[in-house]
């Protein structure tokens, strides 16, 4: 009967430890059915042998149990429990009757739970968390020792607490919340996580959060709730910190908010200020000076008026521009552009002012960049045209090189270092981290010897951070300075005829123009511009006035200013755009002090087309008046033409840009520049390359003061290399010579004749010129 037992059984005797009886589950697990000598002992782990030995001991008088290892034939061992009854005969000890049961199995899930506990036991002394355990017969809650602790008793031992005690102890806020979501987890079966306040005993507050689940016996009623409690004080600390840091944040957001609309409406309200009567000055000594009943030293105090005023409108344009730049509404139109012309440019537009004081200034291109990238090259220009200027002011004497460098190429684009190098006066150490700040001059002695507001460096560093760059400078008293650039730029794509010169203005025909303005100088101002052009001009000196005149009769372009009293140009012209019939698309361009770029983007909103900000030129003025008139005749084409006609549009936006001496010495040198050109006979490549070089000089200068089509014929001459005369033949190279010869021929004798004109104010009145 003992074999077919799945348990080991084995009879062993007392005195000499034999096994006189083993039954087959016992020869199977050993391997062998041999008798051995203390069968226990000789079979059990060597770790259990002293556990063994005691049991059997005990098993002399009475039966005895325990756990050990025994080693299978093949040496694992394996846990079972051990029982041992002894045989006894005529009162004495003769053997045991053993047997051992497998539970390998039980002591190994035994021992994962053990490893459990004790995990989970670390786990709640780590996170400072305690038991509770509420028993709804006794109305009472049992707290481990760590619970008790967190409620303010003794945490040495359990605590039990009754709930009307334990509700005592919670916040009388949080009382009716707690028990509300205990008593909806327990109607739900459902798992709670709640948060509340305990009071303890020296009047502290301390949050704790409570995570339990109701157990329910064999009827499925609840009759306990078992969980742990937390201590969350140092979180709801950090929570009520991060909600007070948030209202600040906020409330500094508001008013960092609050402080720049109001400096953007005080920008506004000076922009509009400075603009409308800079708009007169600039515009009247404009008209004066270009008049013919002025004698020499009226018509150069006329120019020496619209000279400051020019200067003070780049004052404001500068304030307003770094304004803009500081807050992020300046936005950057990258487009594909050519290197080399937009240095010359730069050169052509300062050497006036760089040959007034003999300085020497030069441009070298690594010929490693390529000719095209991808930029904003309004901004780059305007940053080049700062750092060139300011180069131009402190240099007494000497020279000033613009280079360009390849700093190599990466996935972003072409590594470029931009630096502008003269001889001036220098910088000392101690001021040169500060000359980037807004309104920084090394001293006041500068500002009045040569002009400005301090912003030209401000400005420029941040369009280079905002094209992703960097900017510095070195220097040293006496020794010049190196301002640098440094920016990463794409290589530009396929940008055939990107670097053609524009093409001239429209020959505008005259048209009916709408005239709305309040201030009666700046009407008179704007009629007199229109008038000379020939235009038909109706006033009116309100909103209420242009909806009616537009109601009224047809025009073809409204110009509108936008602060007015009454009814303002804004809500004029969305009347207007309410009109039944051709009315309401009647072209209106918003003519105004008011530039800055969230006023212009309203002025789309509102339905305006276009925008001339005040003060304007003669030229912007008709420029925009261009653009709306469908019946602009274009101007025929150069080519064959024996004289060109200078672009008058592009020489007043020359003349404006520049101060007057600087415009005479520009034009003075373009004239030189024409009478050194073009006379060498296009026999050998040297000749020609010298040619090419002549009409490369000459391209950027003559489109800069209006000289388009001198400026189309060189560049299409510099374009004419050496490869394409040994495809083509010379045919086409002499063809352009010619071109340029005739266009430089007539275009020195309007240089000419503008030189005169120029000079005239500084000659004594009364005198003939002969």
């Amino acid at each position: 009967m003992a074999d077919a037992l799945p348990a080991l059984v084995w009879v062993e005797r007392a005195d000499t430890g034999e096994a006189i009886y083993t039954n087959e589950a016992f020869q199977a697990y050993f391997g062998d059915a041999r008798a051995c000598h203390g069968v226990a002992l000789a079979r059990c782990h060597r770790d259990d042998r002293p556990l063994v030995g005691r049991a059997m001991d005990r098993a002399r008088t009475a039966g005895s149990t325990c756990e050990a290892r025994l080693r299978r034939g093949d040496g694992r061992g394996l846990w079972h429990q051990l029982t041992f009854k002894p045989l006894i005969a005529d009162g004495e000890l003769v053997g045991w009757l053993s047997s051992a049961v497998d539970i390998e199995g039980m002591v190994r899930d035994r021992r994962a739970l053990e490893d459990a506990s004790a995990l989970l036991r670390l786990s709640q002394e780590a996170a400072g968390a305690g038991l509770f355990d509420v028993r709804f017969a006794d109305r009472a809650m049992v707290l481990s020792p760590a619970s008790a602790s967190l409620h303010g008793l003794p945490g040495d031992r359990p605590a039990i607490v009754e709930i009307r005690d334990w509700m005592r102890r919670v916040h009388p806020a949080d009382r009716v919340p707690t028990l509300r979501a205990v008593r909806e987890a327990v109607a739900r079966a459902a798992t709670f996580d709640i948060a509340f306040r305990v009071r303890l005993a020296g009047g502290e507050v301390r949050w704790l959060q409570a995570i339990g689940r109701p157990c329910h016996d064999e009827a499925g009623v609840a009759h306990r709730i078992i969980g742990l409690n937390l201590d969350i004080s140092a979180r709801k600390a950090a929570e009520t910190a991060l909600i007070e840091a948030k209202g600040e944040a906020e409330a500094a957001r508001l008013s960092a908010e609050r402080a720049n609309a109001a400096k953007t409406e005080f920008l506004s309200a000076m922009s509009h200020e400075l603009r409308t009567p800079l708009n007169a000055v600039i515009g009247f000594a404009g008209l004066l000076a270009g008049s013919d009943r002025l004698d020499g030293d009226l018509r150069r105090y006329a120019e020496l008026v619209r000279a400051s005023g020019a200067n003070l409108l780049g004052i404001v344009n500068d304030i307003l521009d770094f304004s803009s730049v500081e807050a992020g509404v300046v936005t950057l139109d990258p487009k594909p552009f050519a290197v080399q012309p937009l240095v010359d440019g730069c050169l052509a537009i300062v050497s006036a002012s760089a040959s007034g004081k003999d300085l020497d200034i030069t441009a070298r291109v690594d010929p490693d960049i390529p000719a095209h990238l991808v930029c904003d090259e309004a901004r780059l220009q305007q940053v080049l045209l700062n750092l060139l200027n300011n180069a131009v002011k402190f240099t007494p004497r000497g020279s000033i090189t613009l280079t360009l460098r390849h700093q190599g190429r990466t996935p972003s684009g072409e590594g470029l270092l931009i630096s502008v190098t003269d001889t001036g006066i220098g910088i000392a150490d101690d001021h040169q981290e500060r000359l980037f700040e807004r309104f920084y001059q090394v001293d006041s002695s500068i500002r009045r010897g040569a002009g400005g507001a301090g912003l030209g460096l401000a400005i420029s560093k941040r369009l280079v951070e905002r094209m992703g760059g960097e900017i510095g400078v070195r220097s040293a008293p006496g020794r010049g300075s190196t301002f640098w650039v440094r920016l990463t730029l794409p290589k530009a794509g396929n940008v055939d005829g990107a670097t053609a010169p524009p093409s001239r203005p429209a020959t505008v025909k005259p048209a009916r123009i709408l005239l709305v303005e309040d201030i009666d100088i700046n009407r008179e101002l704007a009629s007199i511009m229109l008038r000379s052009a020939g235009h038909s001009v109706d006033l009116a000196e309100n909103g209420f006035a242009a909806v009616r005149a537009v109601e009224a009769k047809a025009y073809d372009v409204v110009l509108m200013d936008i602060q007015m009293p009454g009814l303002d140009g804004l809500m004029a012209t969305r009347l207007i755009r309410c009109l039944p019939g051709a009315g309401a698309r009647v072209p209106i361009v918003a003519m105004t002090a008011n530039v800055l770029p969230a006023q212009v983007a309203a002025f789309r909103e509102a339905g305006l087309d276009d925008h001339l900000g005040k003060p304007f030129t003669n030229a912007d003025l008709h420029a925009v008046i261009a653009r709306w008139l469908p019946d602009a005749d274009p101007v025929p084409d150069a080519d064959g033409m024996a004289e060109p006609t200078l672009d008058r549009a592009r020489y007043g936006a020359f003349r404006d840009l520049m101060p007057a001496q600087a415009a005479l010495a520009l034009l003075t040198r373009l004239s030189a520049l024409i009478g050194d050109s073009f006379g060498a006979a296009p026999e050998t490549p040297e000749a020609r390359e010298t040619l090419r070089r002549q009409a490369h000089a000459l391209a950027a200068a003559s489109g800069l003061i209006g000289f388009s089509d001198l400026s189309t014929a060189c560049a299409a001459l510099d374009a004419h290399a050496e490869a394409r005369i040994g495809r083509d033949g010379r045919g086409g190279f002499d063809a352009a010579l010619e071109r340029c010869r005739a266009y430089a021929s007539a275009a020195s004798l309007e240089t000419r004749r503008l030189i005169a004109t120029m000079e005239e104010p500084t000659r004594p009145a009364g005198r003939a010129v002969g």
